[in-house]
Formats: structure tokens, C-alpha cells, sequence
């Protein structure tokens, strides 16, 4: 874990704290839970404390889903965005290309990380030009791949970017491919769960865990024989699925694809490339 990474989890715990907690006491006892978890952490990846530090504020606040509201109105904006998707996939000279812009501008719908400004109002203006900046990644092989590969397991992230996915999941079977989304088992940040896509859409659903990224220790046995199954190309959505799966990818080699946006400085550093970048990896 670089040592960016305490700071940001700490952030992101603090704007959590003054989202669930009405007084200062409740709010610092949270962050010494969270502060006692991190002196014993030392060279965990930043996911695995996040998890527990999305545990620590969801039991203290008896609250399962902080970010429902955040997520609510993520879906909302995102859906009124779709039009503007599908155009620019329909202009598109390159279709493939623009499924992966689709997909990775999707990514940048997320709160709480630290020097990364989003704003959910403001994204209905930059959403556009989001979708045409500069990319950064392995776009030939990646295209090679999804040619090759007739299965398609698509690891999701936050919700709001979910409805682009579904964009980009229903082409790609236009395509001739099987799809098989994996969202979370139970709310953990903002990210999709298993219940909420099942009122979106009728596609297959493994749902992976309860954490953010992926652990093979807590993965569902289902999932974890799709993961295995050579036959399966992997797209892993986001940063925690980056931070997680690259510790054990090994097995994935060949048949693996991250998309996202690199939103702090160590992912970045990680990917080569700069803060901020529209990324899609290879592995």
C-alpha cells in the first residue's frame, strides 16, 4: 500500500462519518476503530482496508447502505445520459473503441476519493467530453480478445456507471457473446449489488462477495469456477478490482481486461499513466 493511500482512506472515512453520524464522539470513535485496523494492516492493498472500513461505518451507524441515495441518484443521471451513449456508439467509425470509452467514462462516477472531484449535477455537462478524451491502453488487444472469446464474465463496480454496463453488455451480445455480470453480494460503497441489478435487467448475475475488489477467499464458489473457466474472458471494472485481482492474476493471464479511470496517483503510477486517465489494461 503506498503510503498516499492512508491519507485517502482516511478521507473517504471522514466524509462517510459527517454522511452518517450527527456528533463529533460517534464520528472520532469510528476513525480510531478504523485507525487500529490500519496499524495492523501494514502491507495490505488499500481494498482490503476499505472493506473494513465500509464494515466499521455500516455497524456503528446501523446503517447497511450509506451510499443508497448517492447510488439512487447516480442511476438517475446516468440513465438520462444513455441517449447520448448510444449516439455517440451509433457515429462511432470504431464500435469496439466506443464501447470501451462507454464503459471506462462510466467509471468516473464515484465519491469520497481523495483529490478526485466529481459531482453528479456537473457530470451531465462533462459527460460528452468525457467520452472523447484521450485513452490510454491495449485497445488491439483487447479487441483480439473479445473476437476470440465467446463468454464474456464483465466484473461491475459503482452503481450509475452500471447503466452504461448494460449499454455496453447488451452490444456485445448483439455480438454473439454470453455475458455473465458479477456485482457485490451486499452494499459495500457505491457500488452495485446483486439485488439492484436483478431490478435492471434479466441478464445472468454471479454475484462476487462482500468487498471491494475481489478476494478468493471470500468469493462465491460460482463465481470463482467462471473465474477459472478458460473458456472466460474477464473484464474487471475500477479500481478495486485493479487493486485486488492484479495480487492473483496469474491464472487470468491471457484472458483478462481492466477498464477504468485511474483516479489516484498510485493506480496510476501502477497503470503508467497520468492521474485521471481513461484506461483500459490487458493482463
Amino acid at each position: 500500500m503506498a503510503s498516499s493511500c492512508y491519507s485517502c482512506i482516511l478521507d473517504r472515512a471522514k466524509f462517510e462519518a459527517d454522511i452518517l453520524f450527527s456528533d463529533d464522539d460517534s464520528k472520532r470513535e469510528a476513525m480510531e476503530e478504523l485507525l487500529e485496523f490500519m496499524a495492523l494492516s501494514k502491507g495490505t492493498v488499500p481494498s482490503v482496508v476499505g472493506t473494513e472500513r465500509e464494515e466499521i461505518m455500516k455497524r456503528r451507524s446501523r446503517n447497511p447502505d450509506p451510499y443508497r441515495e448517492m447510488k439512487a441518484e447516480s442511476n438517475r443521471v446516468a440513465t438520462a445520459l444513455l441517449p447520448v451513449a448510444k449516439k455517440f456508439y451509433d457515429e462511432a467509425e470504431d464500435k469496439l473503441e466506443a464501447l470501451i470509452r462507454i464503459a471506462a467514462a462510466g467509471n468516473s462516477m464515484e465519491w469520497g476519493v481523495k483529490g478526485y472531484d466529481f459531482d453528479v449535477d456537473s457530470f451531465e455537462e462533462v459527460f460528452i467530453e468525457t467520452l472523447n478524451e484521450k485513452f490510454d491502453g491495449d485497445l488491439e488487444e483487447t479487441r483480439r480478445r473479445i473476437n476470440r472469446f465467446d463468454e464474456i464474465l464483465y466484473l461491475t463496480d459503482n452503481a450509475g456507471e452500471i447503466v452504461f454496463d448494460l449499454f455496453v453488455i447488451d452490444r456485445l451480445m448483439e455480438m454473439g457473446k454470453r455475458v455473465v455480470i458479477g456485482p457485490k453480494t451486499v452494499p459495500i460503497l457505491n457500488d452495485v449489488t446483486a439485488d439492484e441489478l436483478e431490478e435492471m435487467t434479466r441478464h445472468p448475475i454471479e454475484a462476487t462477495g462482500p468487498v471491494i475488489g475481489l478476494s478468493l477467499e471470500k468469493v462465491r464458489p460460482e463465481l470463482l469456477r467462471l473465474l477459472k473457466d478458460e473458456d472466460f474472458m474477464v473484464i474487471a471494472k475500477g479500481m478495486g478490482n485493479f487493486e485486488t485481482i492484479t495480487e492473483f492474476d496469474d491464472f487470468l493471464k491471457g484472458r483478462l481486461i481492466y477498464v477504468m479511470r485511474a483516479k489516484c496517483e498510485p493506480v496510476a503510477s501502477a497503470l503508467g499513466v497520468a492521474r485521471g486517465s481513461l484506461v483500459v489494461r490487458a493482463a
